[in-house]
């Protein structure tokens, strides 16, 4: 659990700070929301959505066996809790239809559920912890990789391939040189070909029958966290803070970003092959030219660290979860932040903000649950000079203003959209300001 440490305590009551009505009317105060100071967030380890963007899988750290499904359409938790696993659920895997999702977790198993029933049809097990898995396109195979030292003393990490149909194992790809803390492995297929990458420093390319790799990328003296492809390359996020691309034919070298930072988490390739993001054990997230090798831009979303990105929107939202607890919601050119969605440990509570713009200065929100909005009067040096009831009529008020689910959701499925829309009422609010100043009294008038 992580706690919301955004706000320091303050003096709950205003008159202590000498402030008196005539003050709080001064245009040098405004009204301003935070999230409640003693809410506790659940750490998120893995994010994936759906290709048609309508559903997010969130999975969390610290054995807590909790998978939670978000209709992005209509902002909220689908209620089933996909039950069956007893340790974290480290990754998942989605199915081409969009219906249903694969898992790898820590408890040594694999489990395929129904996103929009939450039932369990297929279950694979006997394995060490398993941080990684990957569904074949056509969904005969799924790959899993584990941590099989745990079961089996003479072993170190294993690739697996699964025939889904007789839910037994059928190739094994094994890494054999001696492991280097901190544990991790992946696993990728594509097109015949199968491609790990371990906490051995090893990244190796293999025949779908396993046996012997046929290639290897490269070895470092740290760990390989996670693994990506595209059409020419194969990217590497490591623990050495180099996120390393190889042409994925030959393994050549092709070209290594260097972070300023030691652990690289996660790495994603766009499908034109002109841009890299990845993200790091500080919660930051980097964009490169993958042409030019170029930094885009570097950003620091989340205050703990990321471990799980994922892509929407045709490449225009870049999603990342964060052991603080929440899901960043990013337009993948500039970095922007677009929404944040916040992890509770309640069954029904959902909150997701979004920050300030032109149209609205304090940022807006949707929570189904108000009573996790605090509403702040801020004086023009940002001071909190009062903290609002529950009860107060100016915090209703406020809420009713800034609590706009339907806003959010149109500025998830179409950020443009949603500044054409901000645009225009930002031009005719000015407008009507205008027509408004002519008729005040001369003495009145800015």
């Amino acid at each position: 659990m992580i706690k919301n440490e955004n706000l320091n305590p303050v003096n709950r009551g205003c008159d202590g700070l000498g402030i008196n009505s005539n003050d709080r009317a001064q245009k040098t105060e405004e009204l301003k929301h935070m999230i409640r100071p003693d809410t506790v967030f659940q750490s998120v380890r893995s994010v994936n959505v759906t290709s048609d963007n309508r559903f997010l899988i969130i999975t969390y750290e610290n054995s807590l066996p909790r998978i939670r499904v978000v209709d992005l359409e209509k902002l909220e938790f689908l209620p089933h809790t996909y039950g069956g696993h007893t340790d974290s659920v480290r990754l998942t895997s989605i199915t081409r239809d969009n219906k249903a999702f694969h898992t790898a977790s820590w408890d040594g198993s694999s489990r395929k559920y129904e996103i929009e029933t939450g039932k369990c049809t297929q279950i694979l097990s006997g394995f060490g912890r398993c941080p990684s898995c990957f569904l074949d396109p056509e969904q005969k195979f799924l790959f899993t990789a584990s941590y099989d030292s745990d079961c089996d003393l003479e072993s170190k990490n294993n690739g697996r391939c699964w025939d889904l149909k007789s839910g037994r194992t059928i190739r094994l790809y094994k890494h054999s040189k001696e492991r280097i803390s901190p544990a991790a492995i992946d696993i990728v297929y594509e097109s015949g070909r199968v491609y790990t990458g371990s906490d051995d420093g090893y990244a190796y390319k293999w025949d779908l029958k396993g046996e012997k790799p046929l290639m290897e990328y490269f070895s470092l003296n740290g760990t390989v966290r996670k693994l990506a492809l595209s059409v020419n390359y194969l990217a590497a996020s490591c623990t050495d803070g180099v996120v390393r691309v190889h042409y994925k034919s030959s393994g050549e070298y092709y070209r290594y970003f260097y972070h300023g930072e030691r652990d690289i988490r996660e790495v994603r390739i766009s499908k034109d092959e002109t841009k890299l993001w990845s993200a790091s054990e500080y919660g930051s997230v980097y964009c490169h030219n993958l042409i030019t090798g170029e930094r885009i831009y570097h950003k620091k979303v989340h205050s703990l660290w990321i471990w799980s990105i994922c892509l929407m929107d045709s490449e225009k939202i870049l999603i990342t979860g964060s052991g603080d607890g929440s899901v960043a919601f990013l337009s993948t050119g500039s970095g922007q932040m677009l929404a944040q969605l916040y992890n509770l440990p309640g069954k029904n509570d959902f909150l997701i903000t979004c920050p300030k713009d032109q149209a609205f200065p304090a940022g807006f929100f949707y929570t189904n649950n108000t009573d996790l909005i605090q509403v702040v009067m801020e004086d023009k040096e940002g001071r909190i000079r009062e903290i609002l009831d529950l009860n107060d009529p100016r915090r209703k008020a406020y809420i009713r203003k800034h609590n706009l689910k339907n806003l959010i959701i149109t500025r998830l499925k179409n950020n443009r959209h949603y500044n054409t829309l901000t645009e225009n009422y930002i031009c005719n609010k000015k407008i009507l300001d205008q027509i408004s100043e002519q008729y005040k009294p001369p003495m009145l008038k800015a």
